[in-house]
């Protein structure tokens, strides 16, 4: 079975950029990655733009996409964020917001 994930940002225009987890996204594995390897705005966003993740290398945290094209989302609120980690049958929320990473579980 697979540990489903949303990892999103909080856009400078305060509406939420959002991507789909698919492997392993406990905290003990996609938090750590997330946290270690992905600590600015910029590099954090370029990995939640290209869409839909299979899974996180588990050394670098580099993603291993889909093939199919699956764009990023883009949430107006945070509720908004949440329901559309729930309709991915996400069981951890990621948020890169002002430079930090936190997590919750659905």
């Amino acid at each position: 079975m697979s540990t489903r994930a949303t990892i999103a940002i909080r856009r400078t225009t305060g509406d939420y950029l959002a991507t789909y987890l698919h492997f392993d996204g406990y905290p003990e594995h996609a938090g750590r990655l997330l946290e270690a390897n992905y600590s600015n705005y910029e590099h954090t966003e370029a990995l939640i733009a290209k869409g839909d993740i299979r899974c996180l290398d588990a050394e670098l945290g580099e993603p291993e996409y889909y093939d199919a094209e699956a764009p990023a989302a883009v949430l107006p609120t945070r509720i908004a964020l949440v329901e559309f980690a729930r309709n991915c049958s996400s069981q951890y929320l990621y948020i890169f917001d002002a430079g930090e990473w936190t997590h919750q579980k659905l």
